[in-house]
C-alpha cells in the first residue's frame, strides 16, 4: 500500500520547477530515439568511411539494442537510490562521449564502441524521466506528460531520416555527429548543474539509507518482491507482443511489404510507413490527456487500444493486398495512434500500481520487454519470410501473411492477458 506521504505529494500544489525538468527531460529524450534509427540513413557514408561490409555495420548498430536493455534494471535501480537527475544527467554526458567517439572513429571496431557509449548513455533516460514525472506532477497529470515526452521522441525518430540525411549530405557525417554530441553535452550539464530533484527522492534516499528493520524493508521491496508479482509477467508479456510487432513492422517488414502488396518504389513504400510514427505522435499525448481528463481507467482504456490494434492488423492481413495506398495509410496512422495510447497507457498503470520508492527498480526490469519482443519477432518473421522465398528480390505476398497471421495471434494473446489484467489489477500491488 502507499503511504500517506506519497498520496500528498501527489495531490499538492507543485513547485513550477517541475517544467525545466520536464523541458530539459523532453529535450534530452529527443536524441534517444533519434539514435536509435539514426544509422540508417548514413548506411552508404558508413560502409564507404569504414572499408567494412553490412553484417560488421549490423554489429556496430545492434550495440545500442544490447547495452540499452542490459542496463535497464540497474539504472532504475539508481533512479531509485540516487534520484533521476543524477542518472539522466551523467548517462546523458555518457551519451556525448559517444557521439564524438562515433563521430572521430577510425574504424568500425571504434565506431562500435562509440555506438554502444551512445546506448548506454541515452539507456538511462526514460526510465529515471518515469520516475521524476511521478514525483513532479499529479498523478492525473502524468498520462498527459508521459505522452508528450513520447511524441517528442518520436519527432526525435523522424528526424533522423530526411533532415540527418541532408545534413550528412551537406555537412558530413563526422561533423554532424560532433555537433549533436555538444548539444547532448550542454544538455547533460543543464541538468546537473540547473535542475533538481523533488522532495520525494529525497524521501525515497532516506528510506534506503535506513536501518534494516522489518517496516523499512516492507516499504521498499526489492526485485525479488517486483518479479513474484503475476501482475508485472501480465504486463511485461503484453509490452513484448505489442512492441514486438509494431517495431518489427515499422522497421523490418513495412516497406518490402507495401513494394510488394501496392506495386510502389522504395521511396514511395518508406513516406508511407513513415505515417506510424506519426500515428504514435498524436496518439501518446492524446491518448494521455483523455485519461487524465476523464479519469479514465488505464486497464479499461489499455483493453480497448488492444482491440483497436488487433483490428488494424486484420486489416493488413484480410484486406492488405486489395487495399490502395489511402486505405494503408489510414490503417497505418490508426495503428500509430493506438500504439502512442498503448504505450502512454501502461506506463500509467505501472505508475498507478508501484510505489514510488521502488517505481525506478520496477519500471528498470519491464522496459527490457519491448526491446527483447522486437529481437524475437524479427528472428520470428524473418524465418517465416525466408521459407516462401523470394521472387524478384521481393518476399510474395503468401509469405507476408504467414507472418502478419503470426503477429495477430500473439496479439490477440495480448489482448486476452489485458483482460485478466483488468479483472486482477490493483489486487497486488508490485
Amino acid at each position: 500500500m502507499k503511504g500517506d506521504t506519497e498520496t500528498d505529494m501527489n495531490d499538492s500544489p507543485r513547485d513550477s520547477h517541475r517544467w525545466m525538468i520536464f523541458s530539459t527531460v523532453c529535450l534530452i529524450y529527443f536524441f534517444v530515439y533519434f539514435h536509435r534509427v539514426s544509422t540508417s540513413v548514413i548506411v552508404s557514408d558508413l560502409l564507404r568511411a569504414f572499408d567494412t561490409d553490412a553484417a560488421a555495420l549490423g554489429f556496430m548498430s545492434s550495440m545500442y539494442f544490447y547495452l540499452y536493455a542490459l542496463e535497464q534494471p540497474l539504472v532504475g535501480h539508481l533512479a531509485d537510490r540516487l534520484g533521476p537527475r543524477r542518472v539522466i544527467g551523467w548517462w546523458t554526458l555518457t551519451a556525448a562521449a559517444g557521439c564524438i567517439l562515433f563521430g572521430l572513429a577510425p574504424s568500425i571496431g571504434w565506431a562500435s564502441l562509440g555506438r554502444g557509449l551512445i546506448g548506454f548513455g541515452v539507456g538511462g533516460v526514460y526510465v529515471p524521466a518515469i520516475k521524476a514525472f511521478s514525483l513532479w506532477f499529479r498523478r492525473k497529470e502524468f498520462a498527459t506528460m508521459l505522452g508528450f515526452l513520447m511524441s517528442v521522441g518520436n519527432v526525435g525518430a523522424v528526424i533522423a531520416t530526411t533532415p540527418l540525411a541532408w545534413a550528412a549530405g551537406n555537412y558530413g557525417w563526422r561533423s554532424t555527429f560532433f555537433l549533436i554530441g555538444a548539444v547532448t553535452l550542454a544538455l547533460g550539464l543543464i541538468t546537473l548543474v540547473f535542475t533538481r530533484d523533488h522532495k520525494g527522492s529525497q524521501l525515497a534516499d532516506s528510506v534506503a539509507s535506513a536501518p534494516e528493520s522489518g517496516e523499512s524493508l516492507e516499504r521498499r521491496p526489492g526485485a525479488f518482491h517486483v518479479l513474484a508479482s503475476v501482475q508485472f509477467w501480465v504486463i511485461a508479456l503484453i509490452f513484448f507482443g505489442i512492441y514486438g510487432t509494431l517495431v518489427t513492422l515499422q522497421g523490418l517488414w513495412a516497406t518490402p511489404f507495401l513494394m510488394t502488396a501496392l506495386k510502389v518504389d522504395r521511396i514511395f513504400a518508406s513516406n508511407l510507413n513513415m505515417v506510424i510514427p506519426i500515428g504514435v505522435i498524436i496518439g501518446a499525448p492524446g491518448v494521455g490527456w483523455m485519461t487524465d481528463r476523464f479519469a479514465l481507467k488505464n486497464e479499461k482504456t489499455l483493453t480497448g487500444i488492444l482491440v483497436v490494434y488487433a483490428l488494424t492488423w486484420s486489416g493488413i492481413l484480410f484486406f492488405g493486398a486489395s487495399l490502395e495506398a489511402v486505405g494503408m495509410a489510414v490503417i497505418f496512422l490508426v495503428m500509430g495512434v493506438a500504439t502512442g495510447g498503448f504505450i502512454t497507457t501502461l506506463w500509467g498503470l505501472v505508475r498507478e500500481t508501484t510505489p514510488s520508492e521502488t517505481l525506478g527498480l520496477t519500471s528498470g526490469m519491464l522496459n527490457p520487454a519491448p526491446f527483447l519482443g522486437v529481437a524475437a519477432f524479427q528472428v520470428l518473421t524473418g524465418a517465416i519470410l525466408d521459407r516462401a522465398g523470394q521472387v524478384d528480390g521481393l518476399y510474395p505476398l503468401s509469405g507476408f501473411r504467414d507472418v502478419f497471421l503470426a503477429c495477430l495471434v500473439c496479439i490477440l494473446a495480448c489482448l486476452v492477458l489485458s483482460v485478466f489484467l483488468k479483472r486482477h489489477v490493483g489486487r497486488r500491488r508490485f
